[in-house]
């Protein structure tokens, strides 16, 4: 074989490891199809690549898992990797608080709890306090959730909930509603 066939061979090798990974550019090295070029080797690089998956997990609403990378490191670059997904991981998700939220919060009923969601990220888990939830509503623009749950038979209870913690700031049986009384728990009553 002459230095032109070796060199031939050694491109469609390249080529073919990187059709079986996925990165066509690199022969293999998923940080080198990363817009920020980090080439993956190294700490700057494992820094690098923990900011772009950092942001990127941060901004779908994916839950803040770093290991879920760990695949593309050696076990000697976890810590910078970290410590730079721990930056892009906030600069990903909404900064602030208060009323705004980056997506629309969701309750999802399950047997006394409701898990309130943002996007795919999990906020919080309100405990009812009967096993049965009958009914949501999220007021005072999705910082509180309203929450009417019954047990097999008998009365129901009413909650108000903290959207982002799930804490419990209210309390009242919803036979007890009357003139719109509490607020937040009006139009919840029998």
């Amino acid at each position: 074989m002459n230095l032109r066939s070796l060199s031939l061979l050694s491109l469609l090798a390249a080529a073919a490891l990187g059709a079986l990974t996925g990165c066509a550019s690199t022969g293999g090295d998923p940080a080198g199809d990363r817009p920020d070029g980090a080439a993956g080797a190294g700490g700057e690089s494992a820094f690098n690549l923990g900011i772009y998956r950092g942001r990127e997990d941060g901004g779908t609403g994916l839950s803040r898992t770093p290991s879920r990378h760990y695949g593309r490191l050696v076990p000697s670059q976890t810590a910078e990797f970290n410590r730079g997904y721990e930056i892009g991981y906030n600069q990903g998700i909404k900064p602030g608080g208060g009323a705004g939220f980056s997506q629309p919060l969701t309750a999802v009923n399950g047997p006394g709890a409701v898990t309130i969601k943002e996007g795919n990220r999990v906020l919080a888990v309100a405990q009812t306090a009967s096993p049965f939830v009958e009914e949501t509503r999220f007021i005072q623009e999705q910082e509180r959730l309203v929450v009417k749950s019954r047990g097999g038979h008998g009365p129901a209870t009413v909650q108000l909930f903290d959207s982002k913690t799930g804490a419990e700031l209210g309390r009242v049986m919803a036979y007890q509603i009357q003139g719109n009384q509490p607020p937040w728990a009006a139009g919840m009553g029998e």
